[in-house]
């Protein structure tokens, strides 16, 4: 009896502190891939499987059994920065527990020299660059037991995995798209969709490798964007977010502008795009603000020449300037972004670019860690530039010849104290009678009686409330409970809060924080506003003071001092 074959995209999300969102993972490389197999005839061969919500809020346990329920053939994975590591231990998860299902790489991470991927055997095939002109493919060779050829996917072997030899189809971006009523493309939660309008990027910036997998730069025509721009705004889309790495480098920009513009008159729709200010006419500018395009990023680096010159970005200051100024006086929120720790930069040339941006009037400043990411020129050539790097992910560049880690920690400590630089949430309170940004799902646990199980909770953000009339008795027995949940979680974000019935001993956070610190750091801990502060965020201890007990200032104030250094 015939049956379809059972596809799973999974694409799991970027992690934070931050309660007040929710999650943005919208699975565009999933509806991408799919309309792909549709086009290709695979599609009355497959039938597609989607986690949802769970995908963004589950904790790895709670996934593995939802994957395995479902009793997939084939999962497709997208692999970032943020999830890499995470989606690898949930993969591995599912194998130990059905070890036929196949699994499908690709995304940013995926390289040819990528530092742990391929050690961990799991991918059946990896893909690097564009999936959709080959997806198809893969499932045809796993169907029929057949071999991939391209150039840009591996297969794994007996010997390890073997690179194709063919070049890949070209991907052509309308007719990659899905259409523009597709549901997989239309809002989140919150009204906001992501568009595409352009694939590939002039630019040839060696920390980015965009441009170095796909030369060639495809668009789509003004009518298609504004197709699909109405399309989104009968789904009750309120903002659309251009992921376009150059928005400008359309070569149509003015019209497409007006297309959008006329149809937005009421500004019921409002926009977000990337673009080279450089580049912007003051007709472009005040089409901008006449579509709504309410903020613009842009991307400055460096204000050094050298310094633009190493990255091979070859911005005409003067010309960034006058673009700057355009967009914000016609009223467009510009986020403008500095990086630091690029190749050259000094300690002395970071503070001269920060304190220019930050006498510019209606600018958002982001600063931004140069990463060396795996597949791009800036990774391949860390030895000749002598860039030291932490090994796993985010990759943050450590040290340079031109800026020792004592002047980077120098940089990121300015960084940190100036409120218009920072980006990072950090804890409000850590002990009071009402505590902010507690994580939604919550467990009152006494500490006389804490499980020795499975940790309880579902979710992968989650706050433990530990009640007992004598905490610094059990702290044994809350050190292991902390140490547990890591353990079995490693992907998941904790607050641990103590609710104390008195006073207790200072000791027993001094023995509390010792144990989350010996425990494996979080992607969350590795960012450098947090990694620079040498403090921890993914782990977090805080108490909660019962309104029927007295507690003296004095007692507040010194737990508050001592959790407030351990974490972030």
């Amino acid at each position: 009896m015939f049956r379809r074959r059972r596809i799973l995209f999974l694409q799991l999300p970027q992690l934070d502190n931050d309660t007040s969102n929710a999650t943005e993972n919208l699975s565009m490389a999933a509806a991408y891939l799919e309309h792909a197999v549709h086009r290709s005839g695979e599609a009355g061969l497959h039938t597609f499987l989607h986690l949802g919500l769970r995908q963004d809020r589950a904790s790895t346990p709670v996934l593995a059994d939802a994957i395995v329920r479902k009793e997939p053939d084939i999962i497709a994975a997208s692999l970032y920065l943020w999830n890499i590591e995470w989606t690898l231990r949930l993969l591995q998860a599912v194998r130990a527990r059905n070890p036929l299902i196949r699994f499908v790489v690709g995304g940013p991470e995926v390289s040819r020299q990528h530092p742990f991927l391929f050690r961990s055997r799991l991918p059946d095939f990896a893909v690097t660059g564009e999936g959709e002109s080959v997806f198809p493919a893969i499932l045809r060779s796993l169907r029929e037991n057949g071999k991939v050829d391209f150039a840009n996917v591996a297969t794994a072997g007996r010997q390890g995995y073997q690179w194709g030899r063919i070049p890949a189809p070209p991907v052509e971006l309308a007719e990659a798209l899905p259409p523009p009523t597709a549901p997989a493309l239309g809002p989140d939660r919150n009204g906001m969709a992501y568009m595409e309008t352009s694939r590939g990027c002039p630019m040839q910036c060696s920390y980015c490798r965009y441009a170095h997998l796909r030369p060639r730069v495809s668009f789509l025509q003004p009518d298609a964007v504004l197709e699909r721009i109405q399309a989104l705004q009968e789904m009750r889309t309120r903002e659309i977010r251009f992921v376009d790495p150059t928005f400008n480098a359309h070569p149509r920009f003015t019209e497409l502008l007006r297309a959008i513009a006329r149809h937005n008159r009421k500004h019921e729709l409002r926009f977000f795009a990337e673009l080279m200010a450089e580049r912007l006419t003051p007709e472009q500018a005040h089409l901008l603000a006449a579509a709504n395009f309410a903020e613009i990023e842009v991307g400055m680096q460096s204000r050094d020449a050298e310094v633009l010159r190493n990255i091979r970005r070859p911005t005409r200051l003067a010309h960034l300037d006058h673009g700057l100024r355009l967009l914000t006086r016609n009223g467009i929120r510009v986020t403008l972004d500095i990086m630091y720790a690029l190749p050259g930069q000094t300690a002395q040339g970071i503070r001269r670019d920060i304190r220019w941006s930050l006498r510019q009037p209606r600018i958002n400043i982001q600063c931004l860690q140069t990463l060396l990411l795996p597949g791009t020129e800036l990774r391949a050539r860390r030895n000749e530039w002598k860039l030291k790097s932490i090994p796993v992910p985010p990759y943050a560049v450590a040290a340079t010849p031109t800026l020792p880690a004592a002047d980077l920690h120098e940089v990121e400590s300015l960084i940190a104290h100036e409120p218009r630089l920072r980006s990072d949430i950090a804890t409000r309170v850590f002990v009071a009678r009402k505590l902010p940004d507690l994580f939604p799902e919550c467990f009152s646990l006494q500490v006389s009686r804490l499980p020795k199980g499975p940790v309880p909770g579902r979710e992968n953000r989650r706050t433990y409330l530990l009640h007992g009339p004598d905490l610094f008795a059990h702290r044994g027995k809350i050190r292991r409970f902390l140490s547990r949940c890591i353990r079995a979680e490693p992907d998941s974000l904790f607050q641990f809060v103590l609710v104390p019935e008195q006073e207790e001993p200072l000791d027993l956070l001094d023995d509390l924080i010792q144990a989350v610190r010996r425990a494996p750091l979080h992607l969350v801990d590795r960012y450098a506003s947090v990694r620079s502060a040498k403090r921890l965020a993914s782990r977090r201890i805080r108490i909660l003071l019962p309104a029927h007990r007295r507690f003296t200032q004095d007692w507040i104030a010194a737990a508050d001092e001592l959790l407030a250094g351990a974490f972030f």
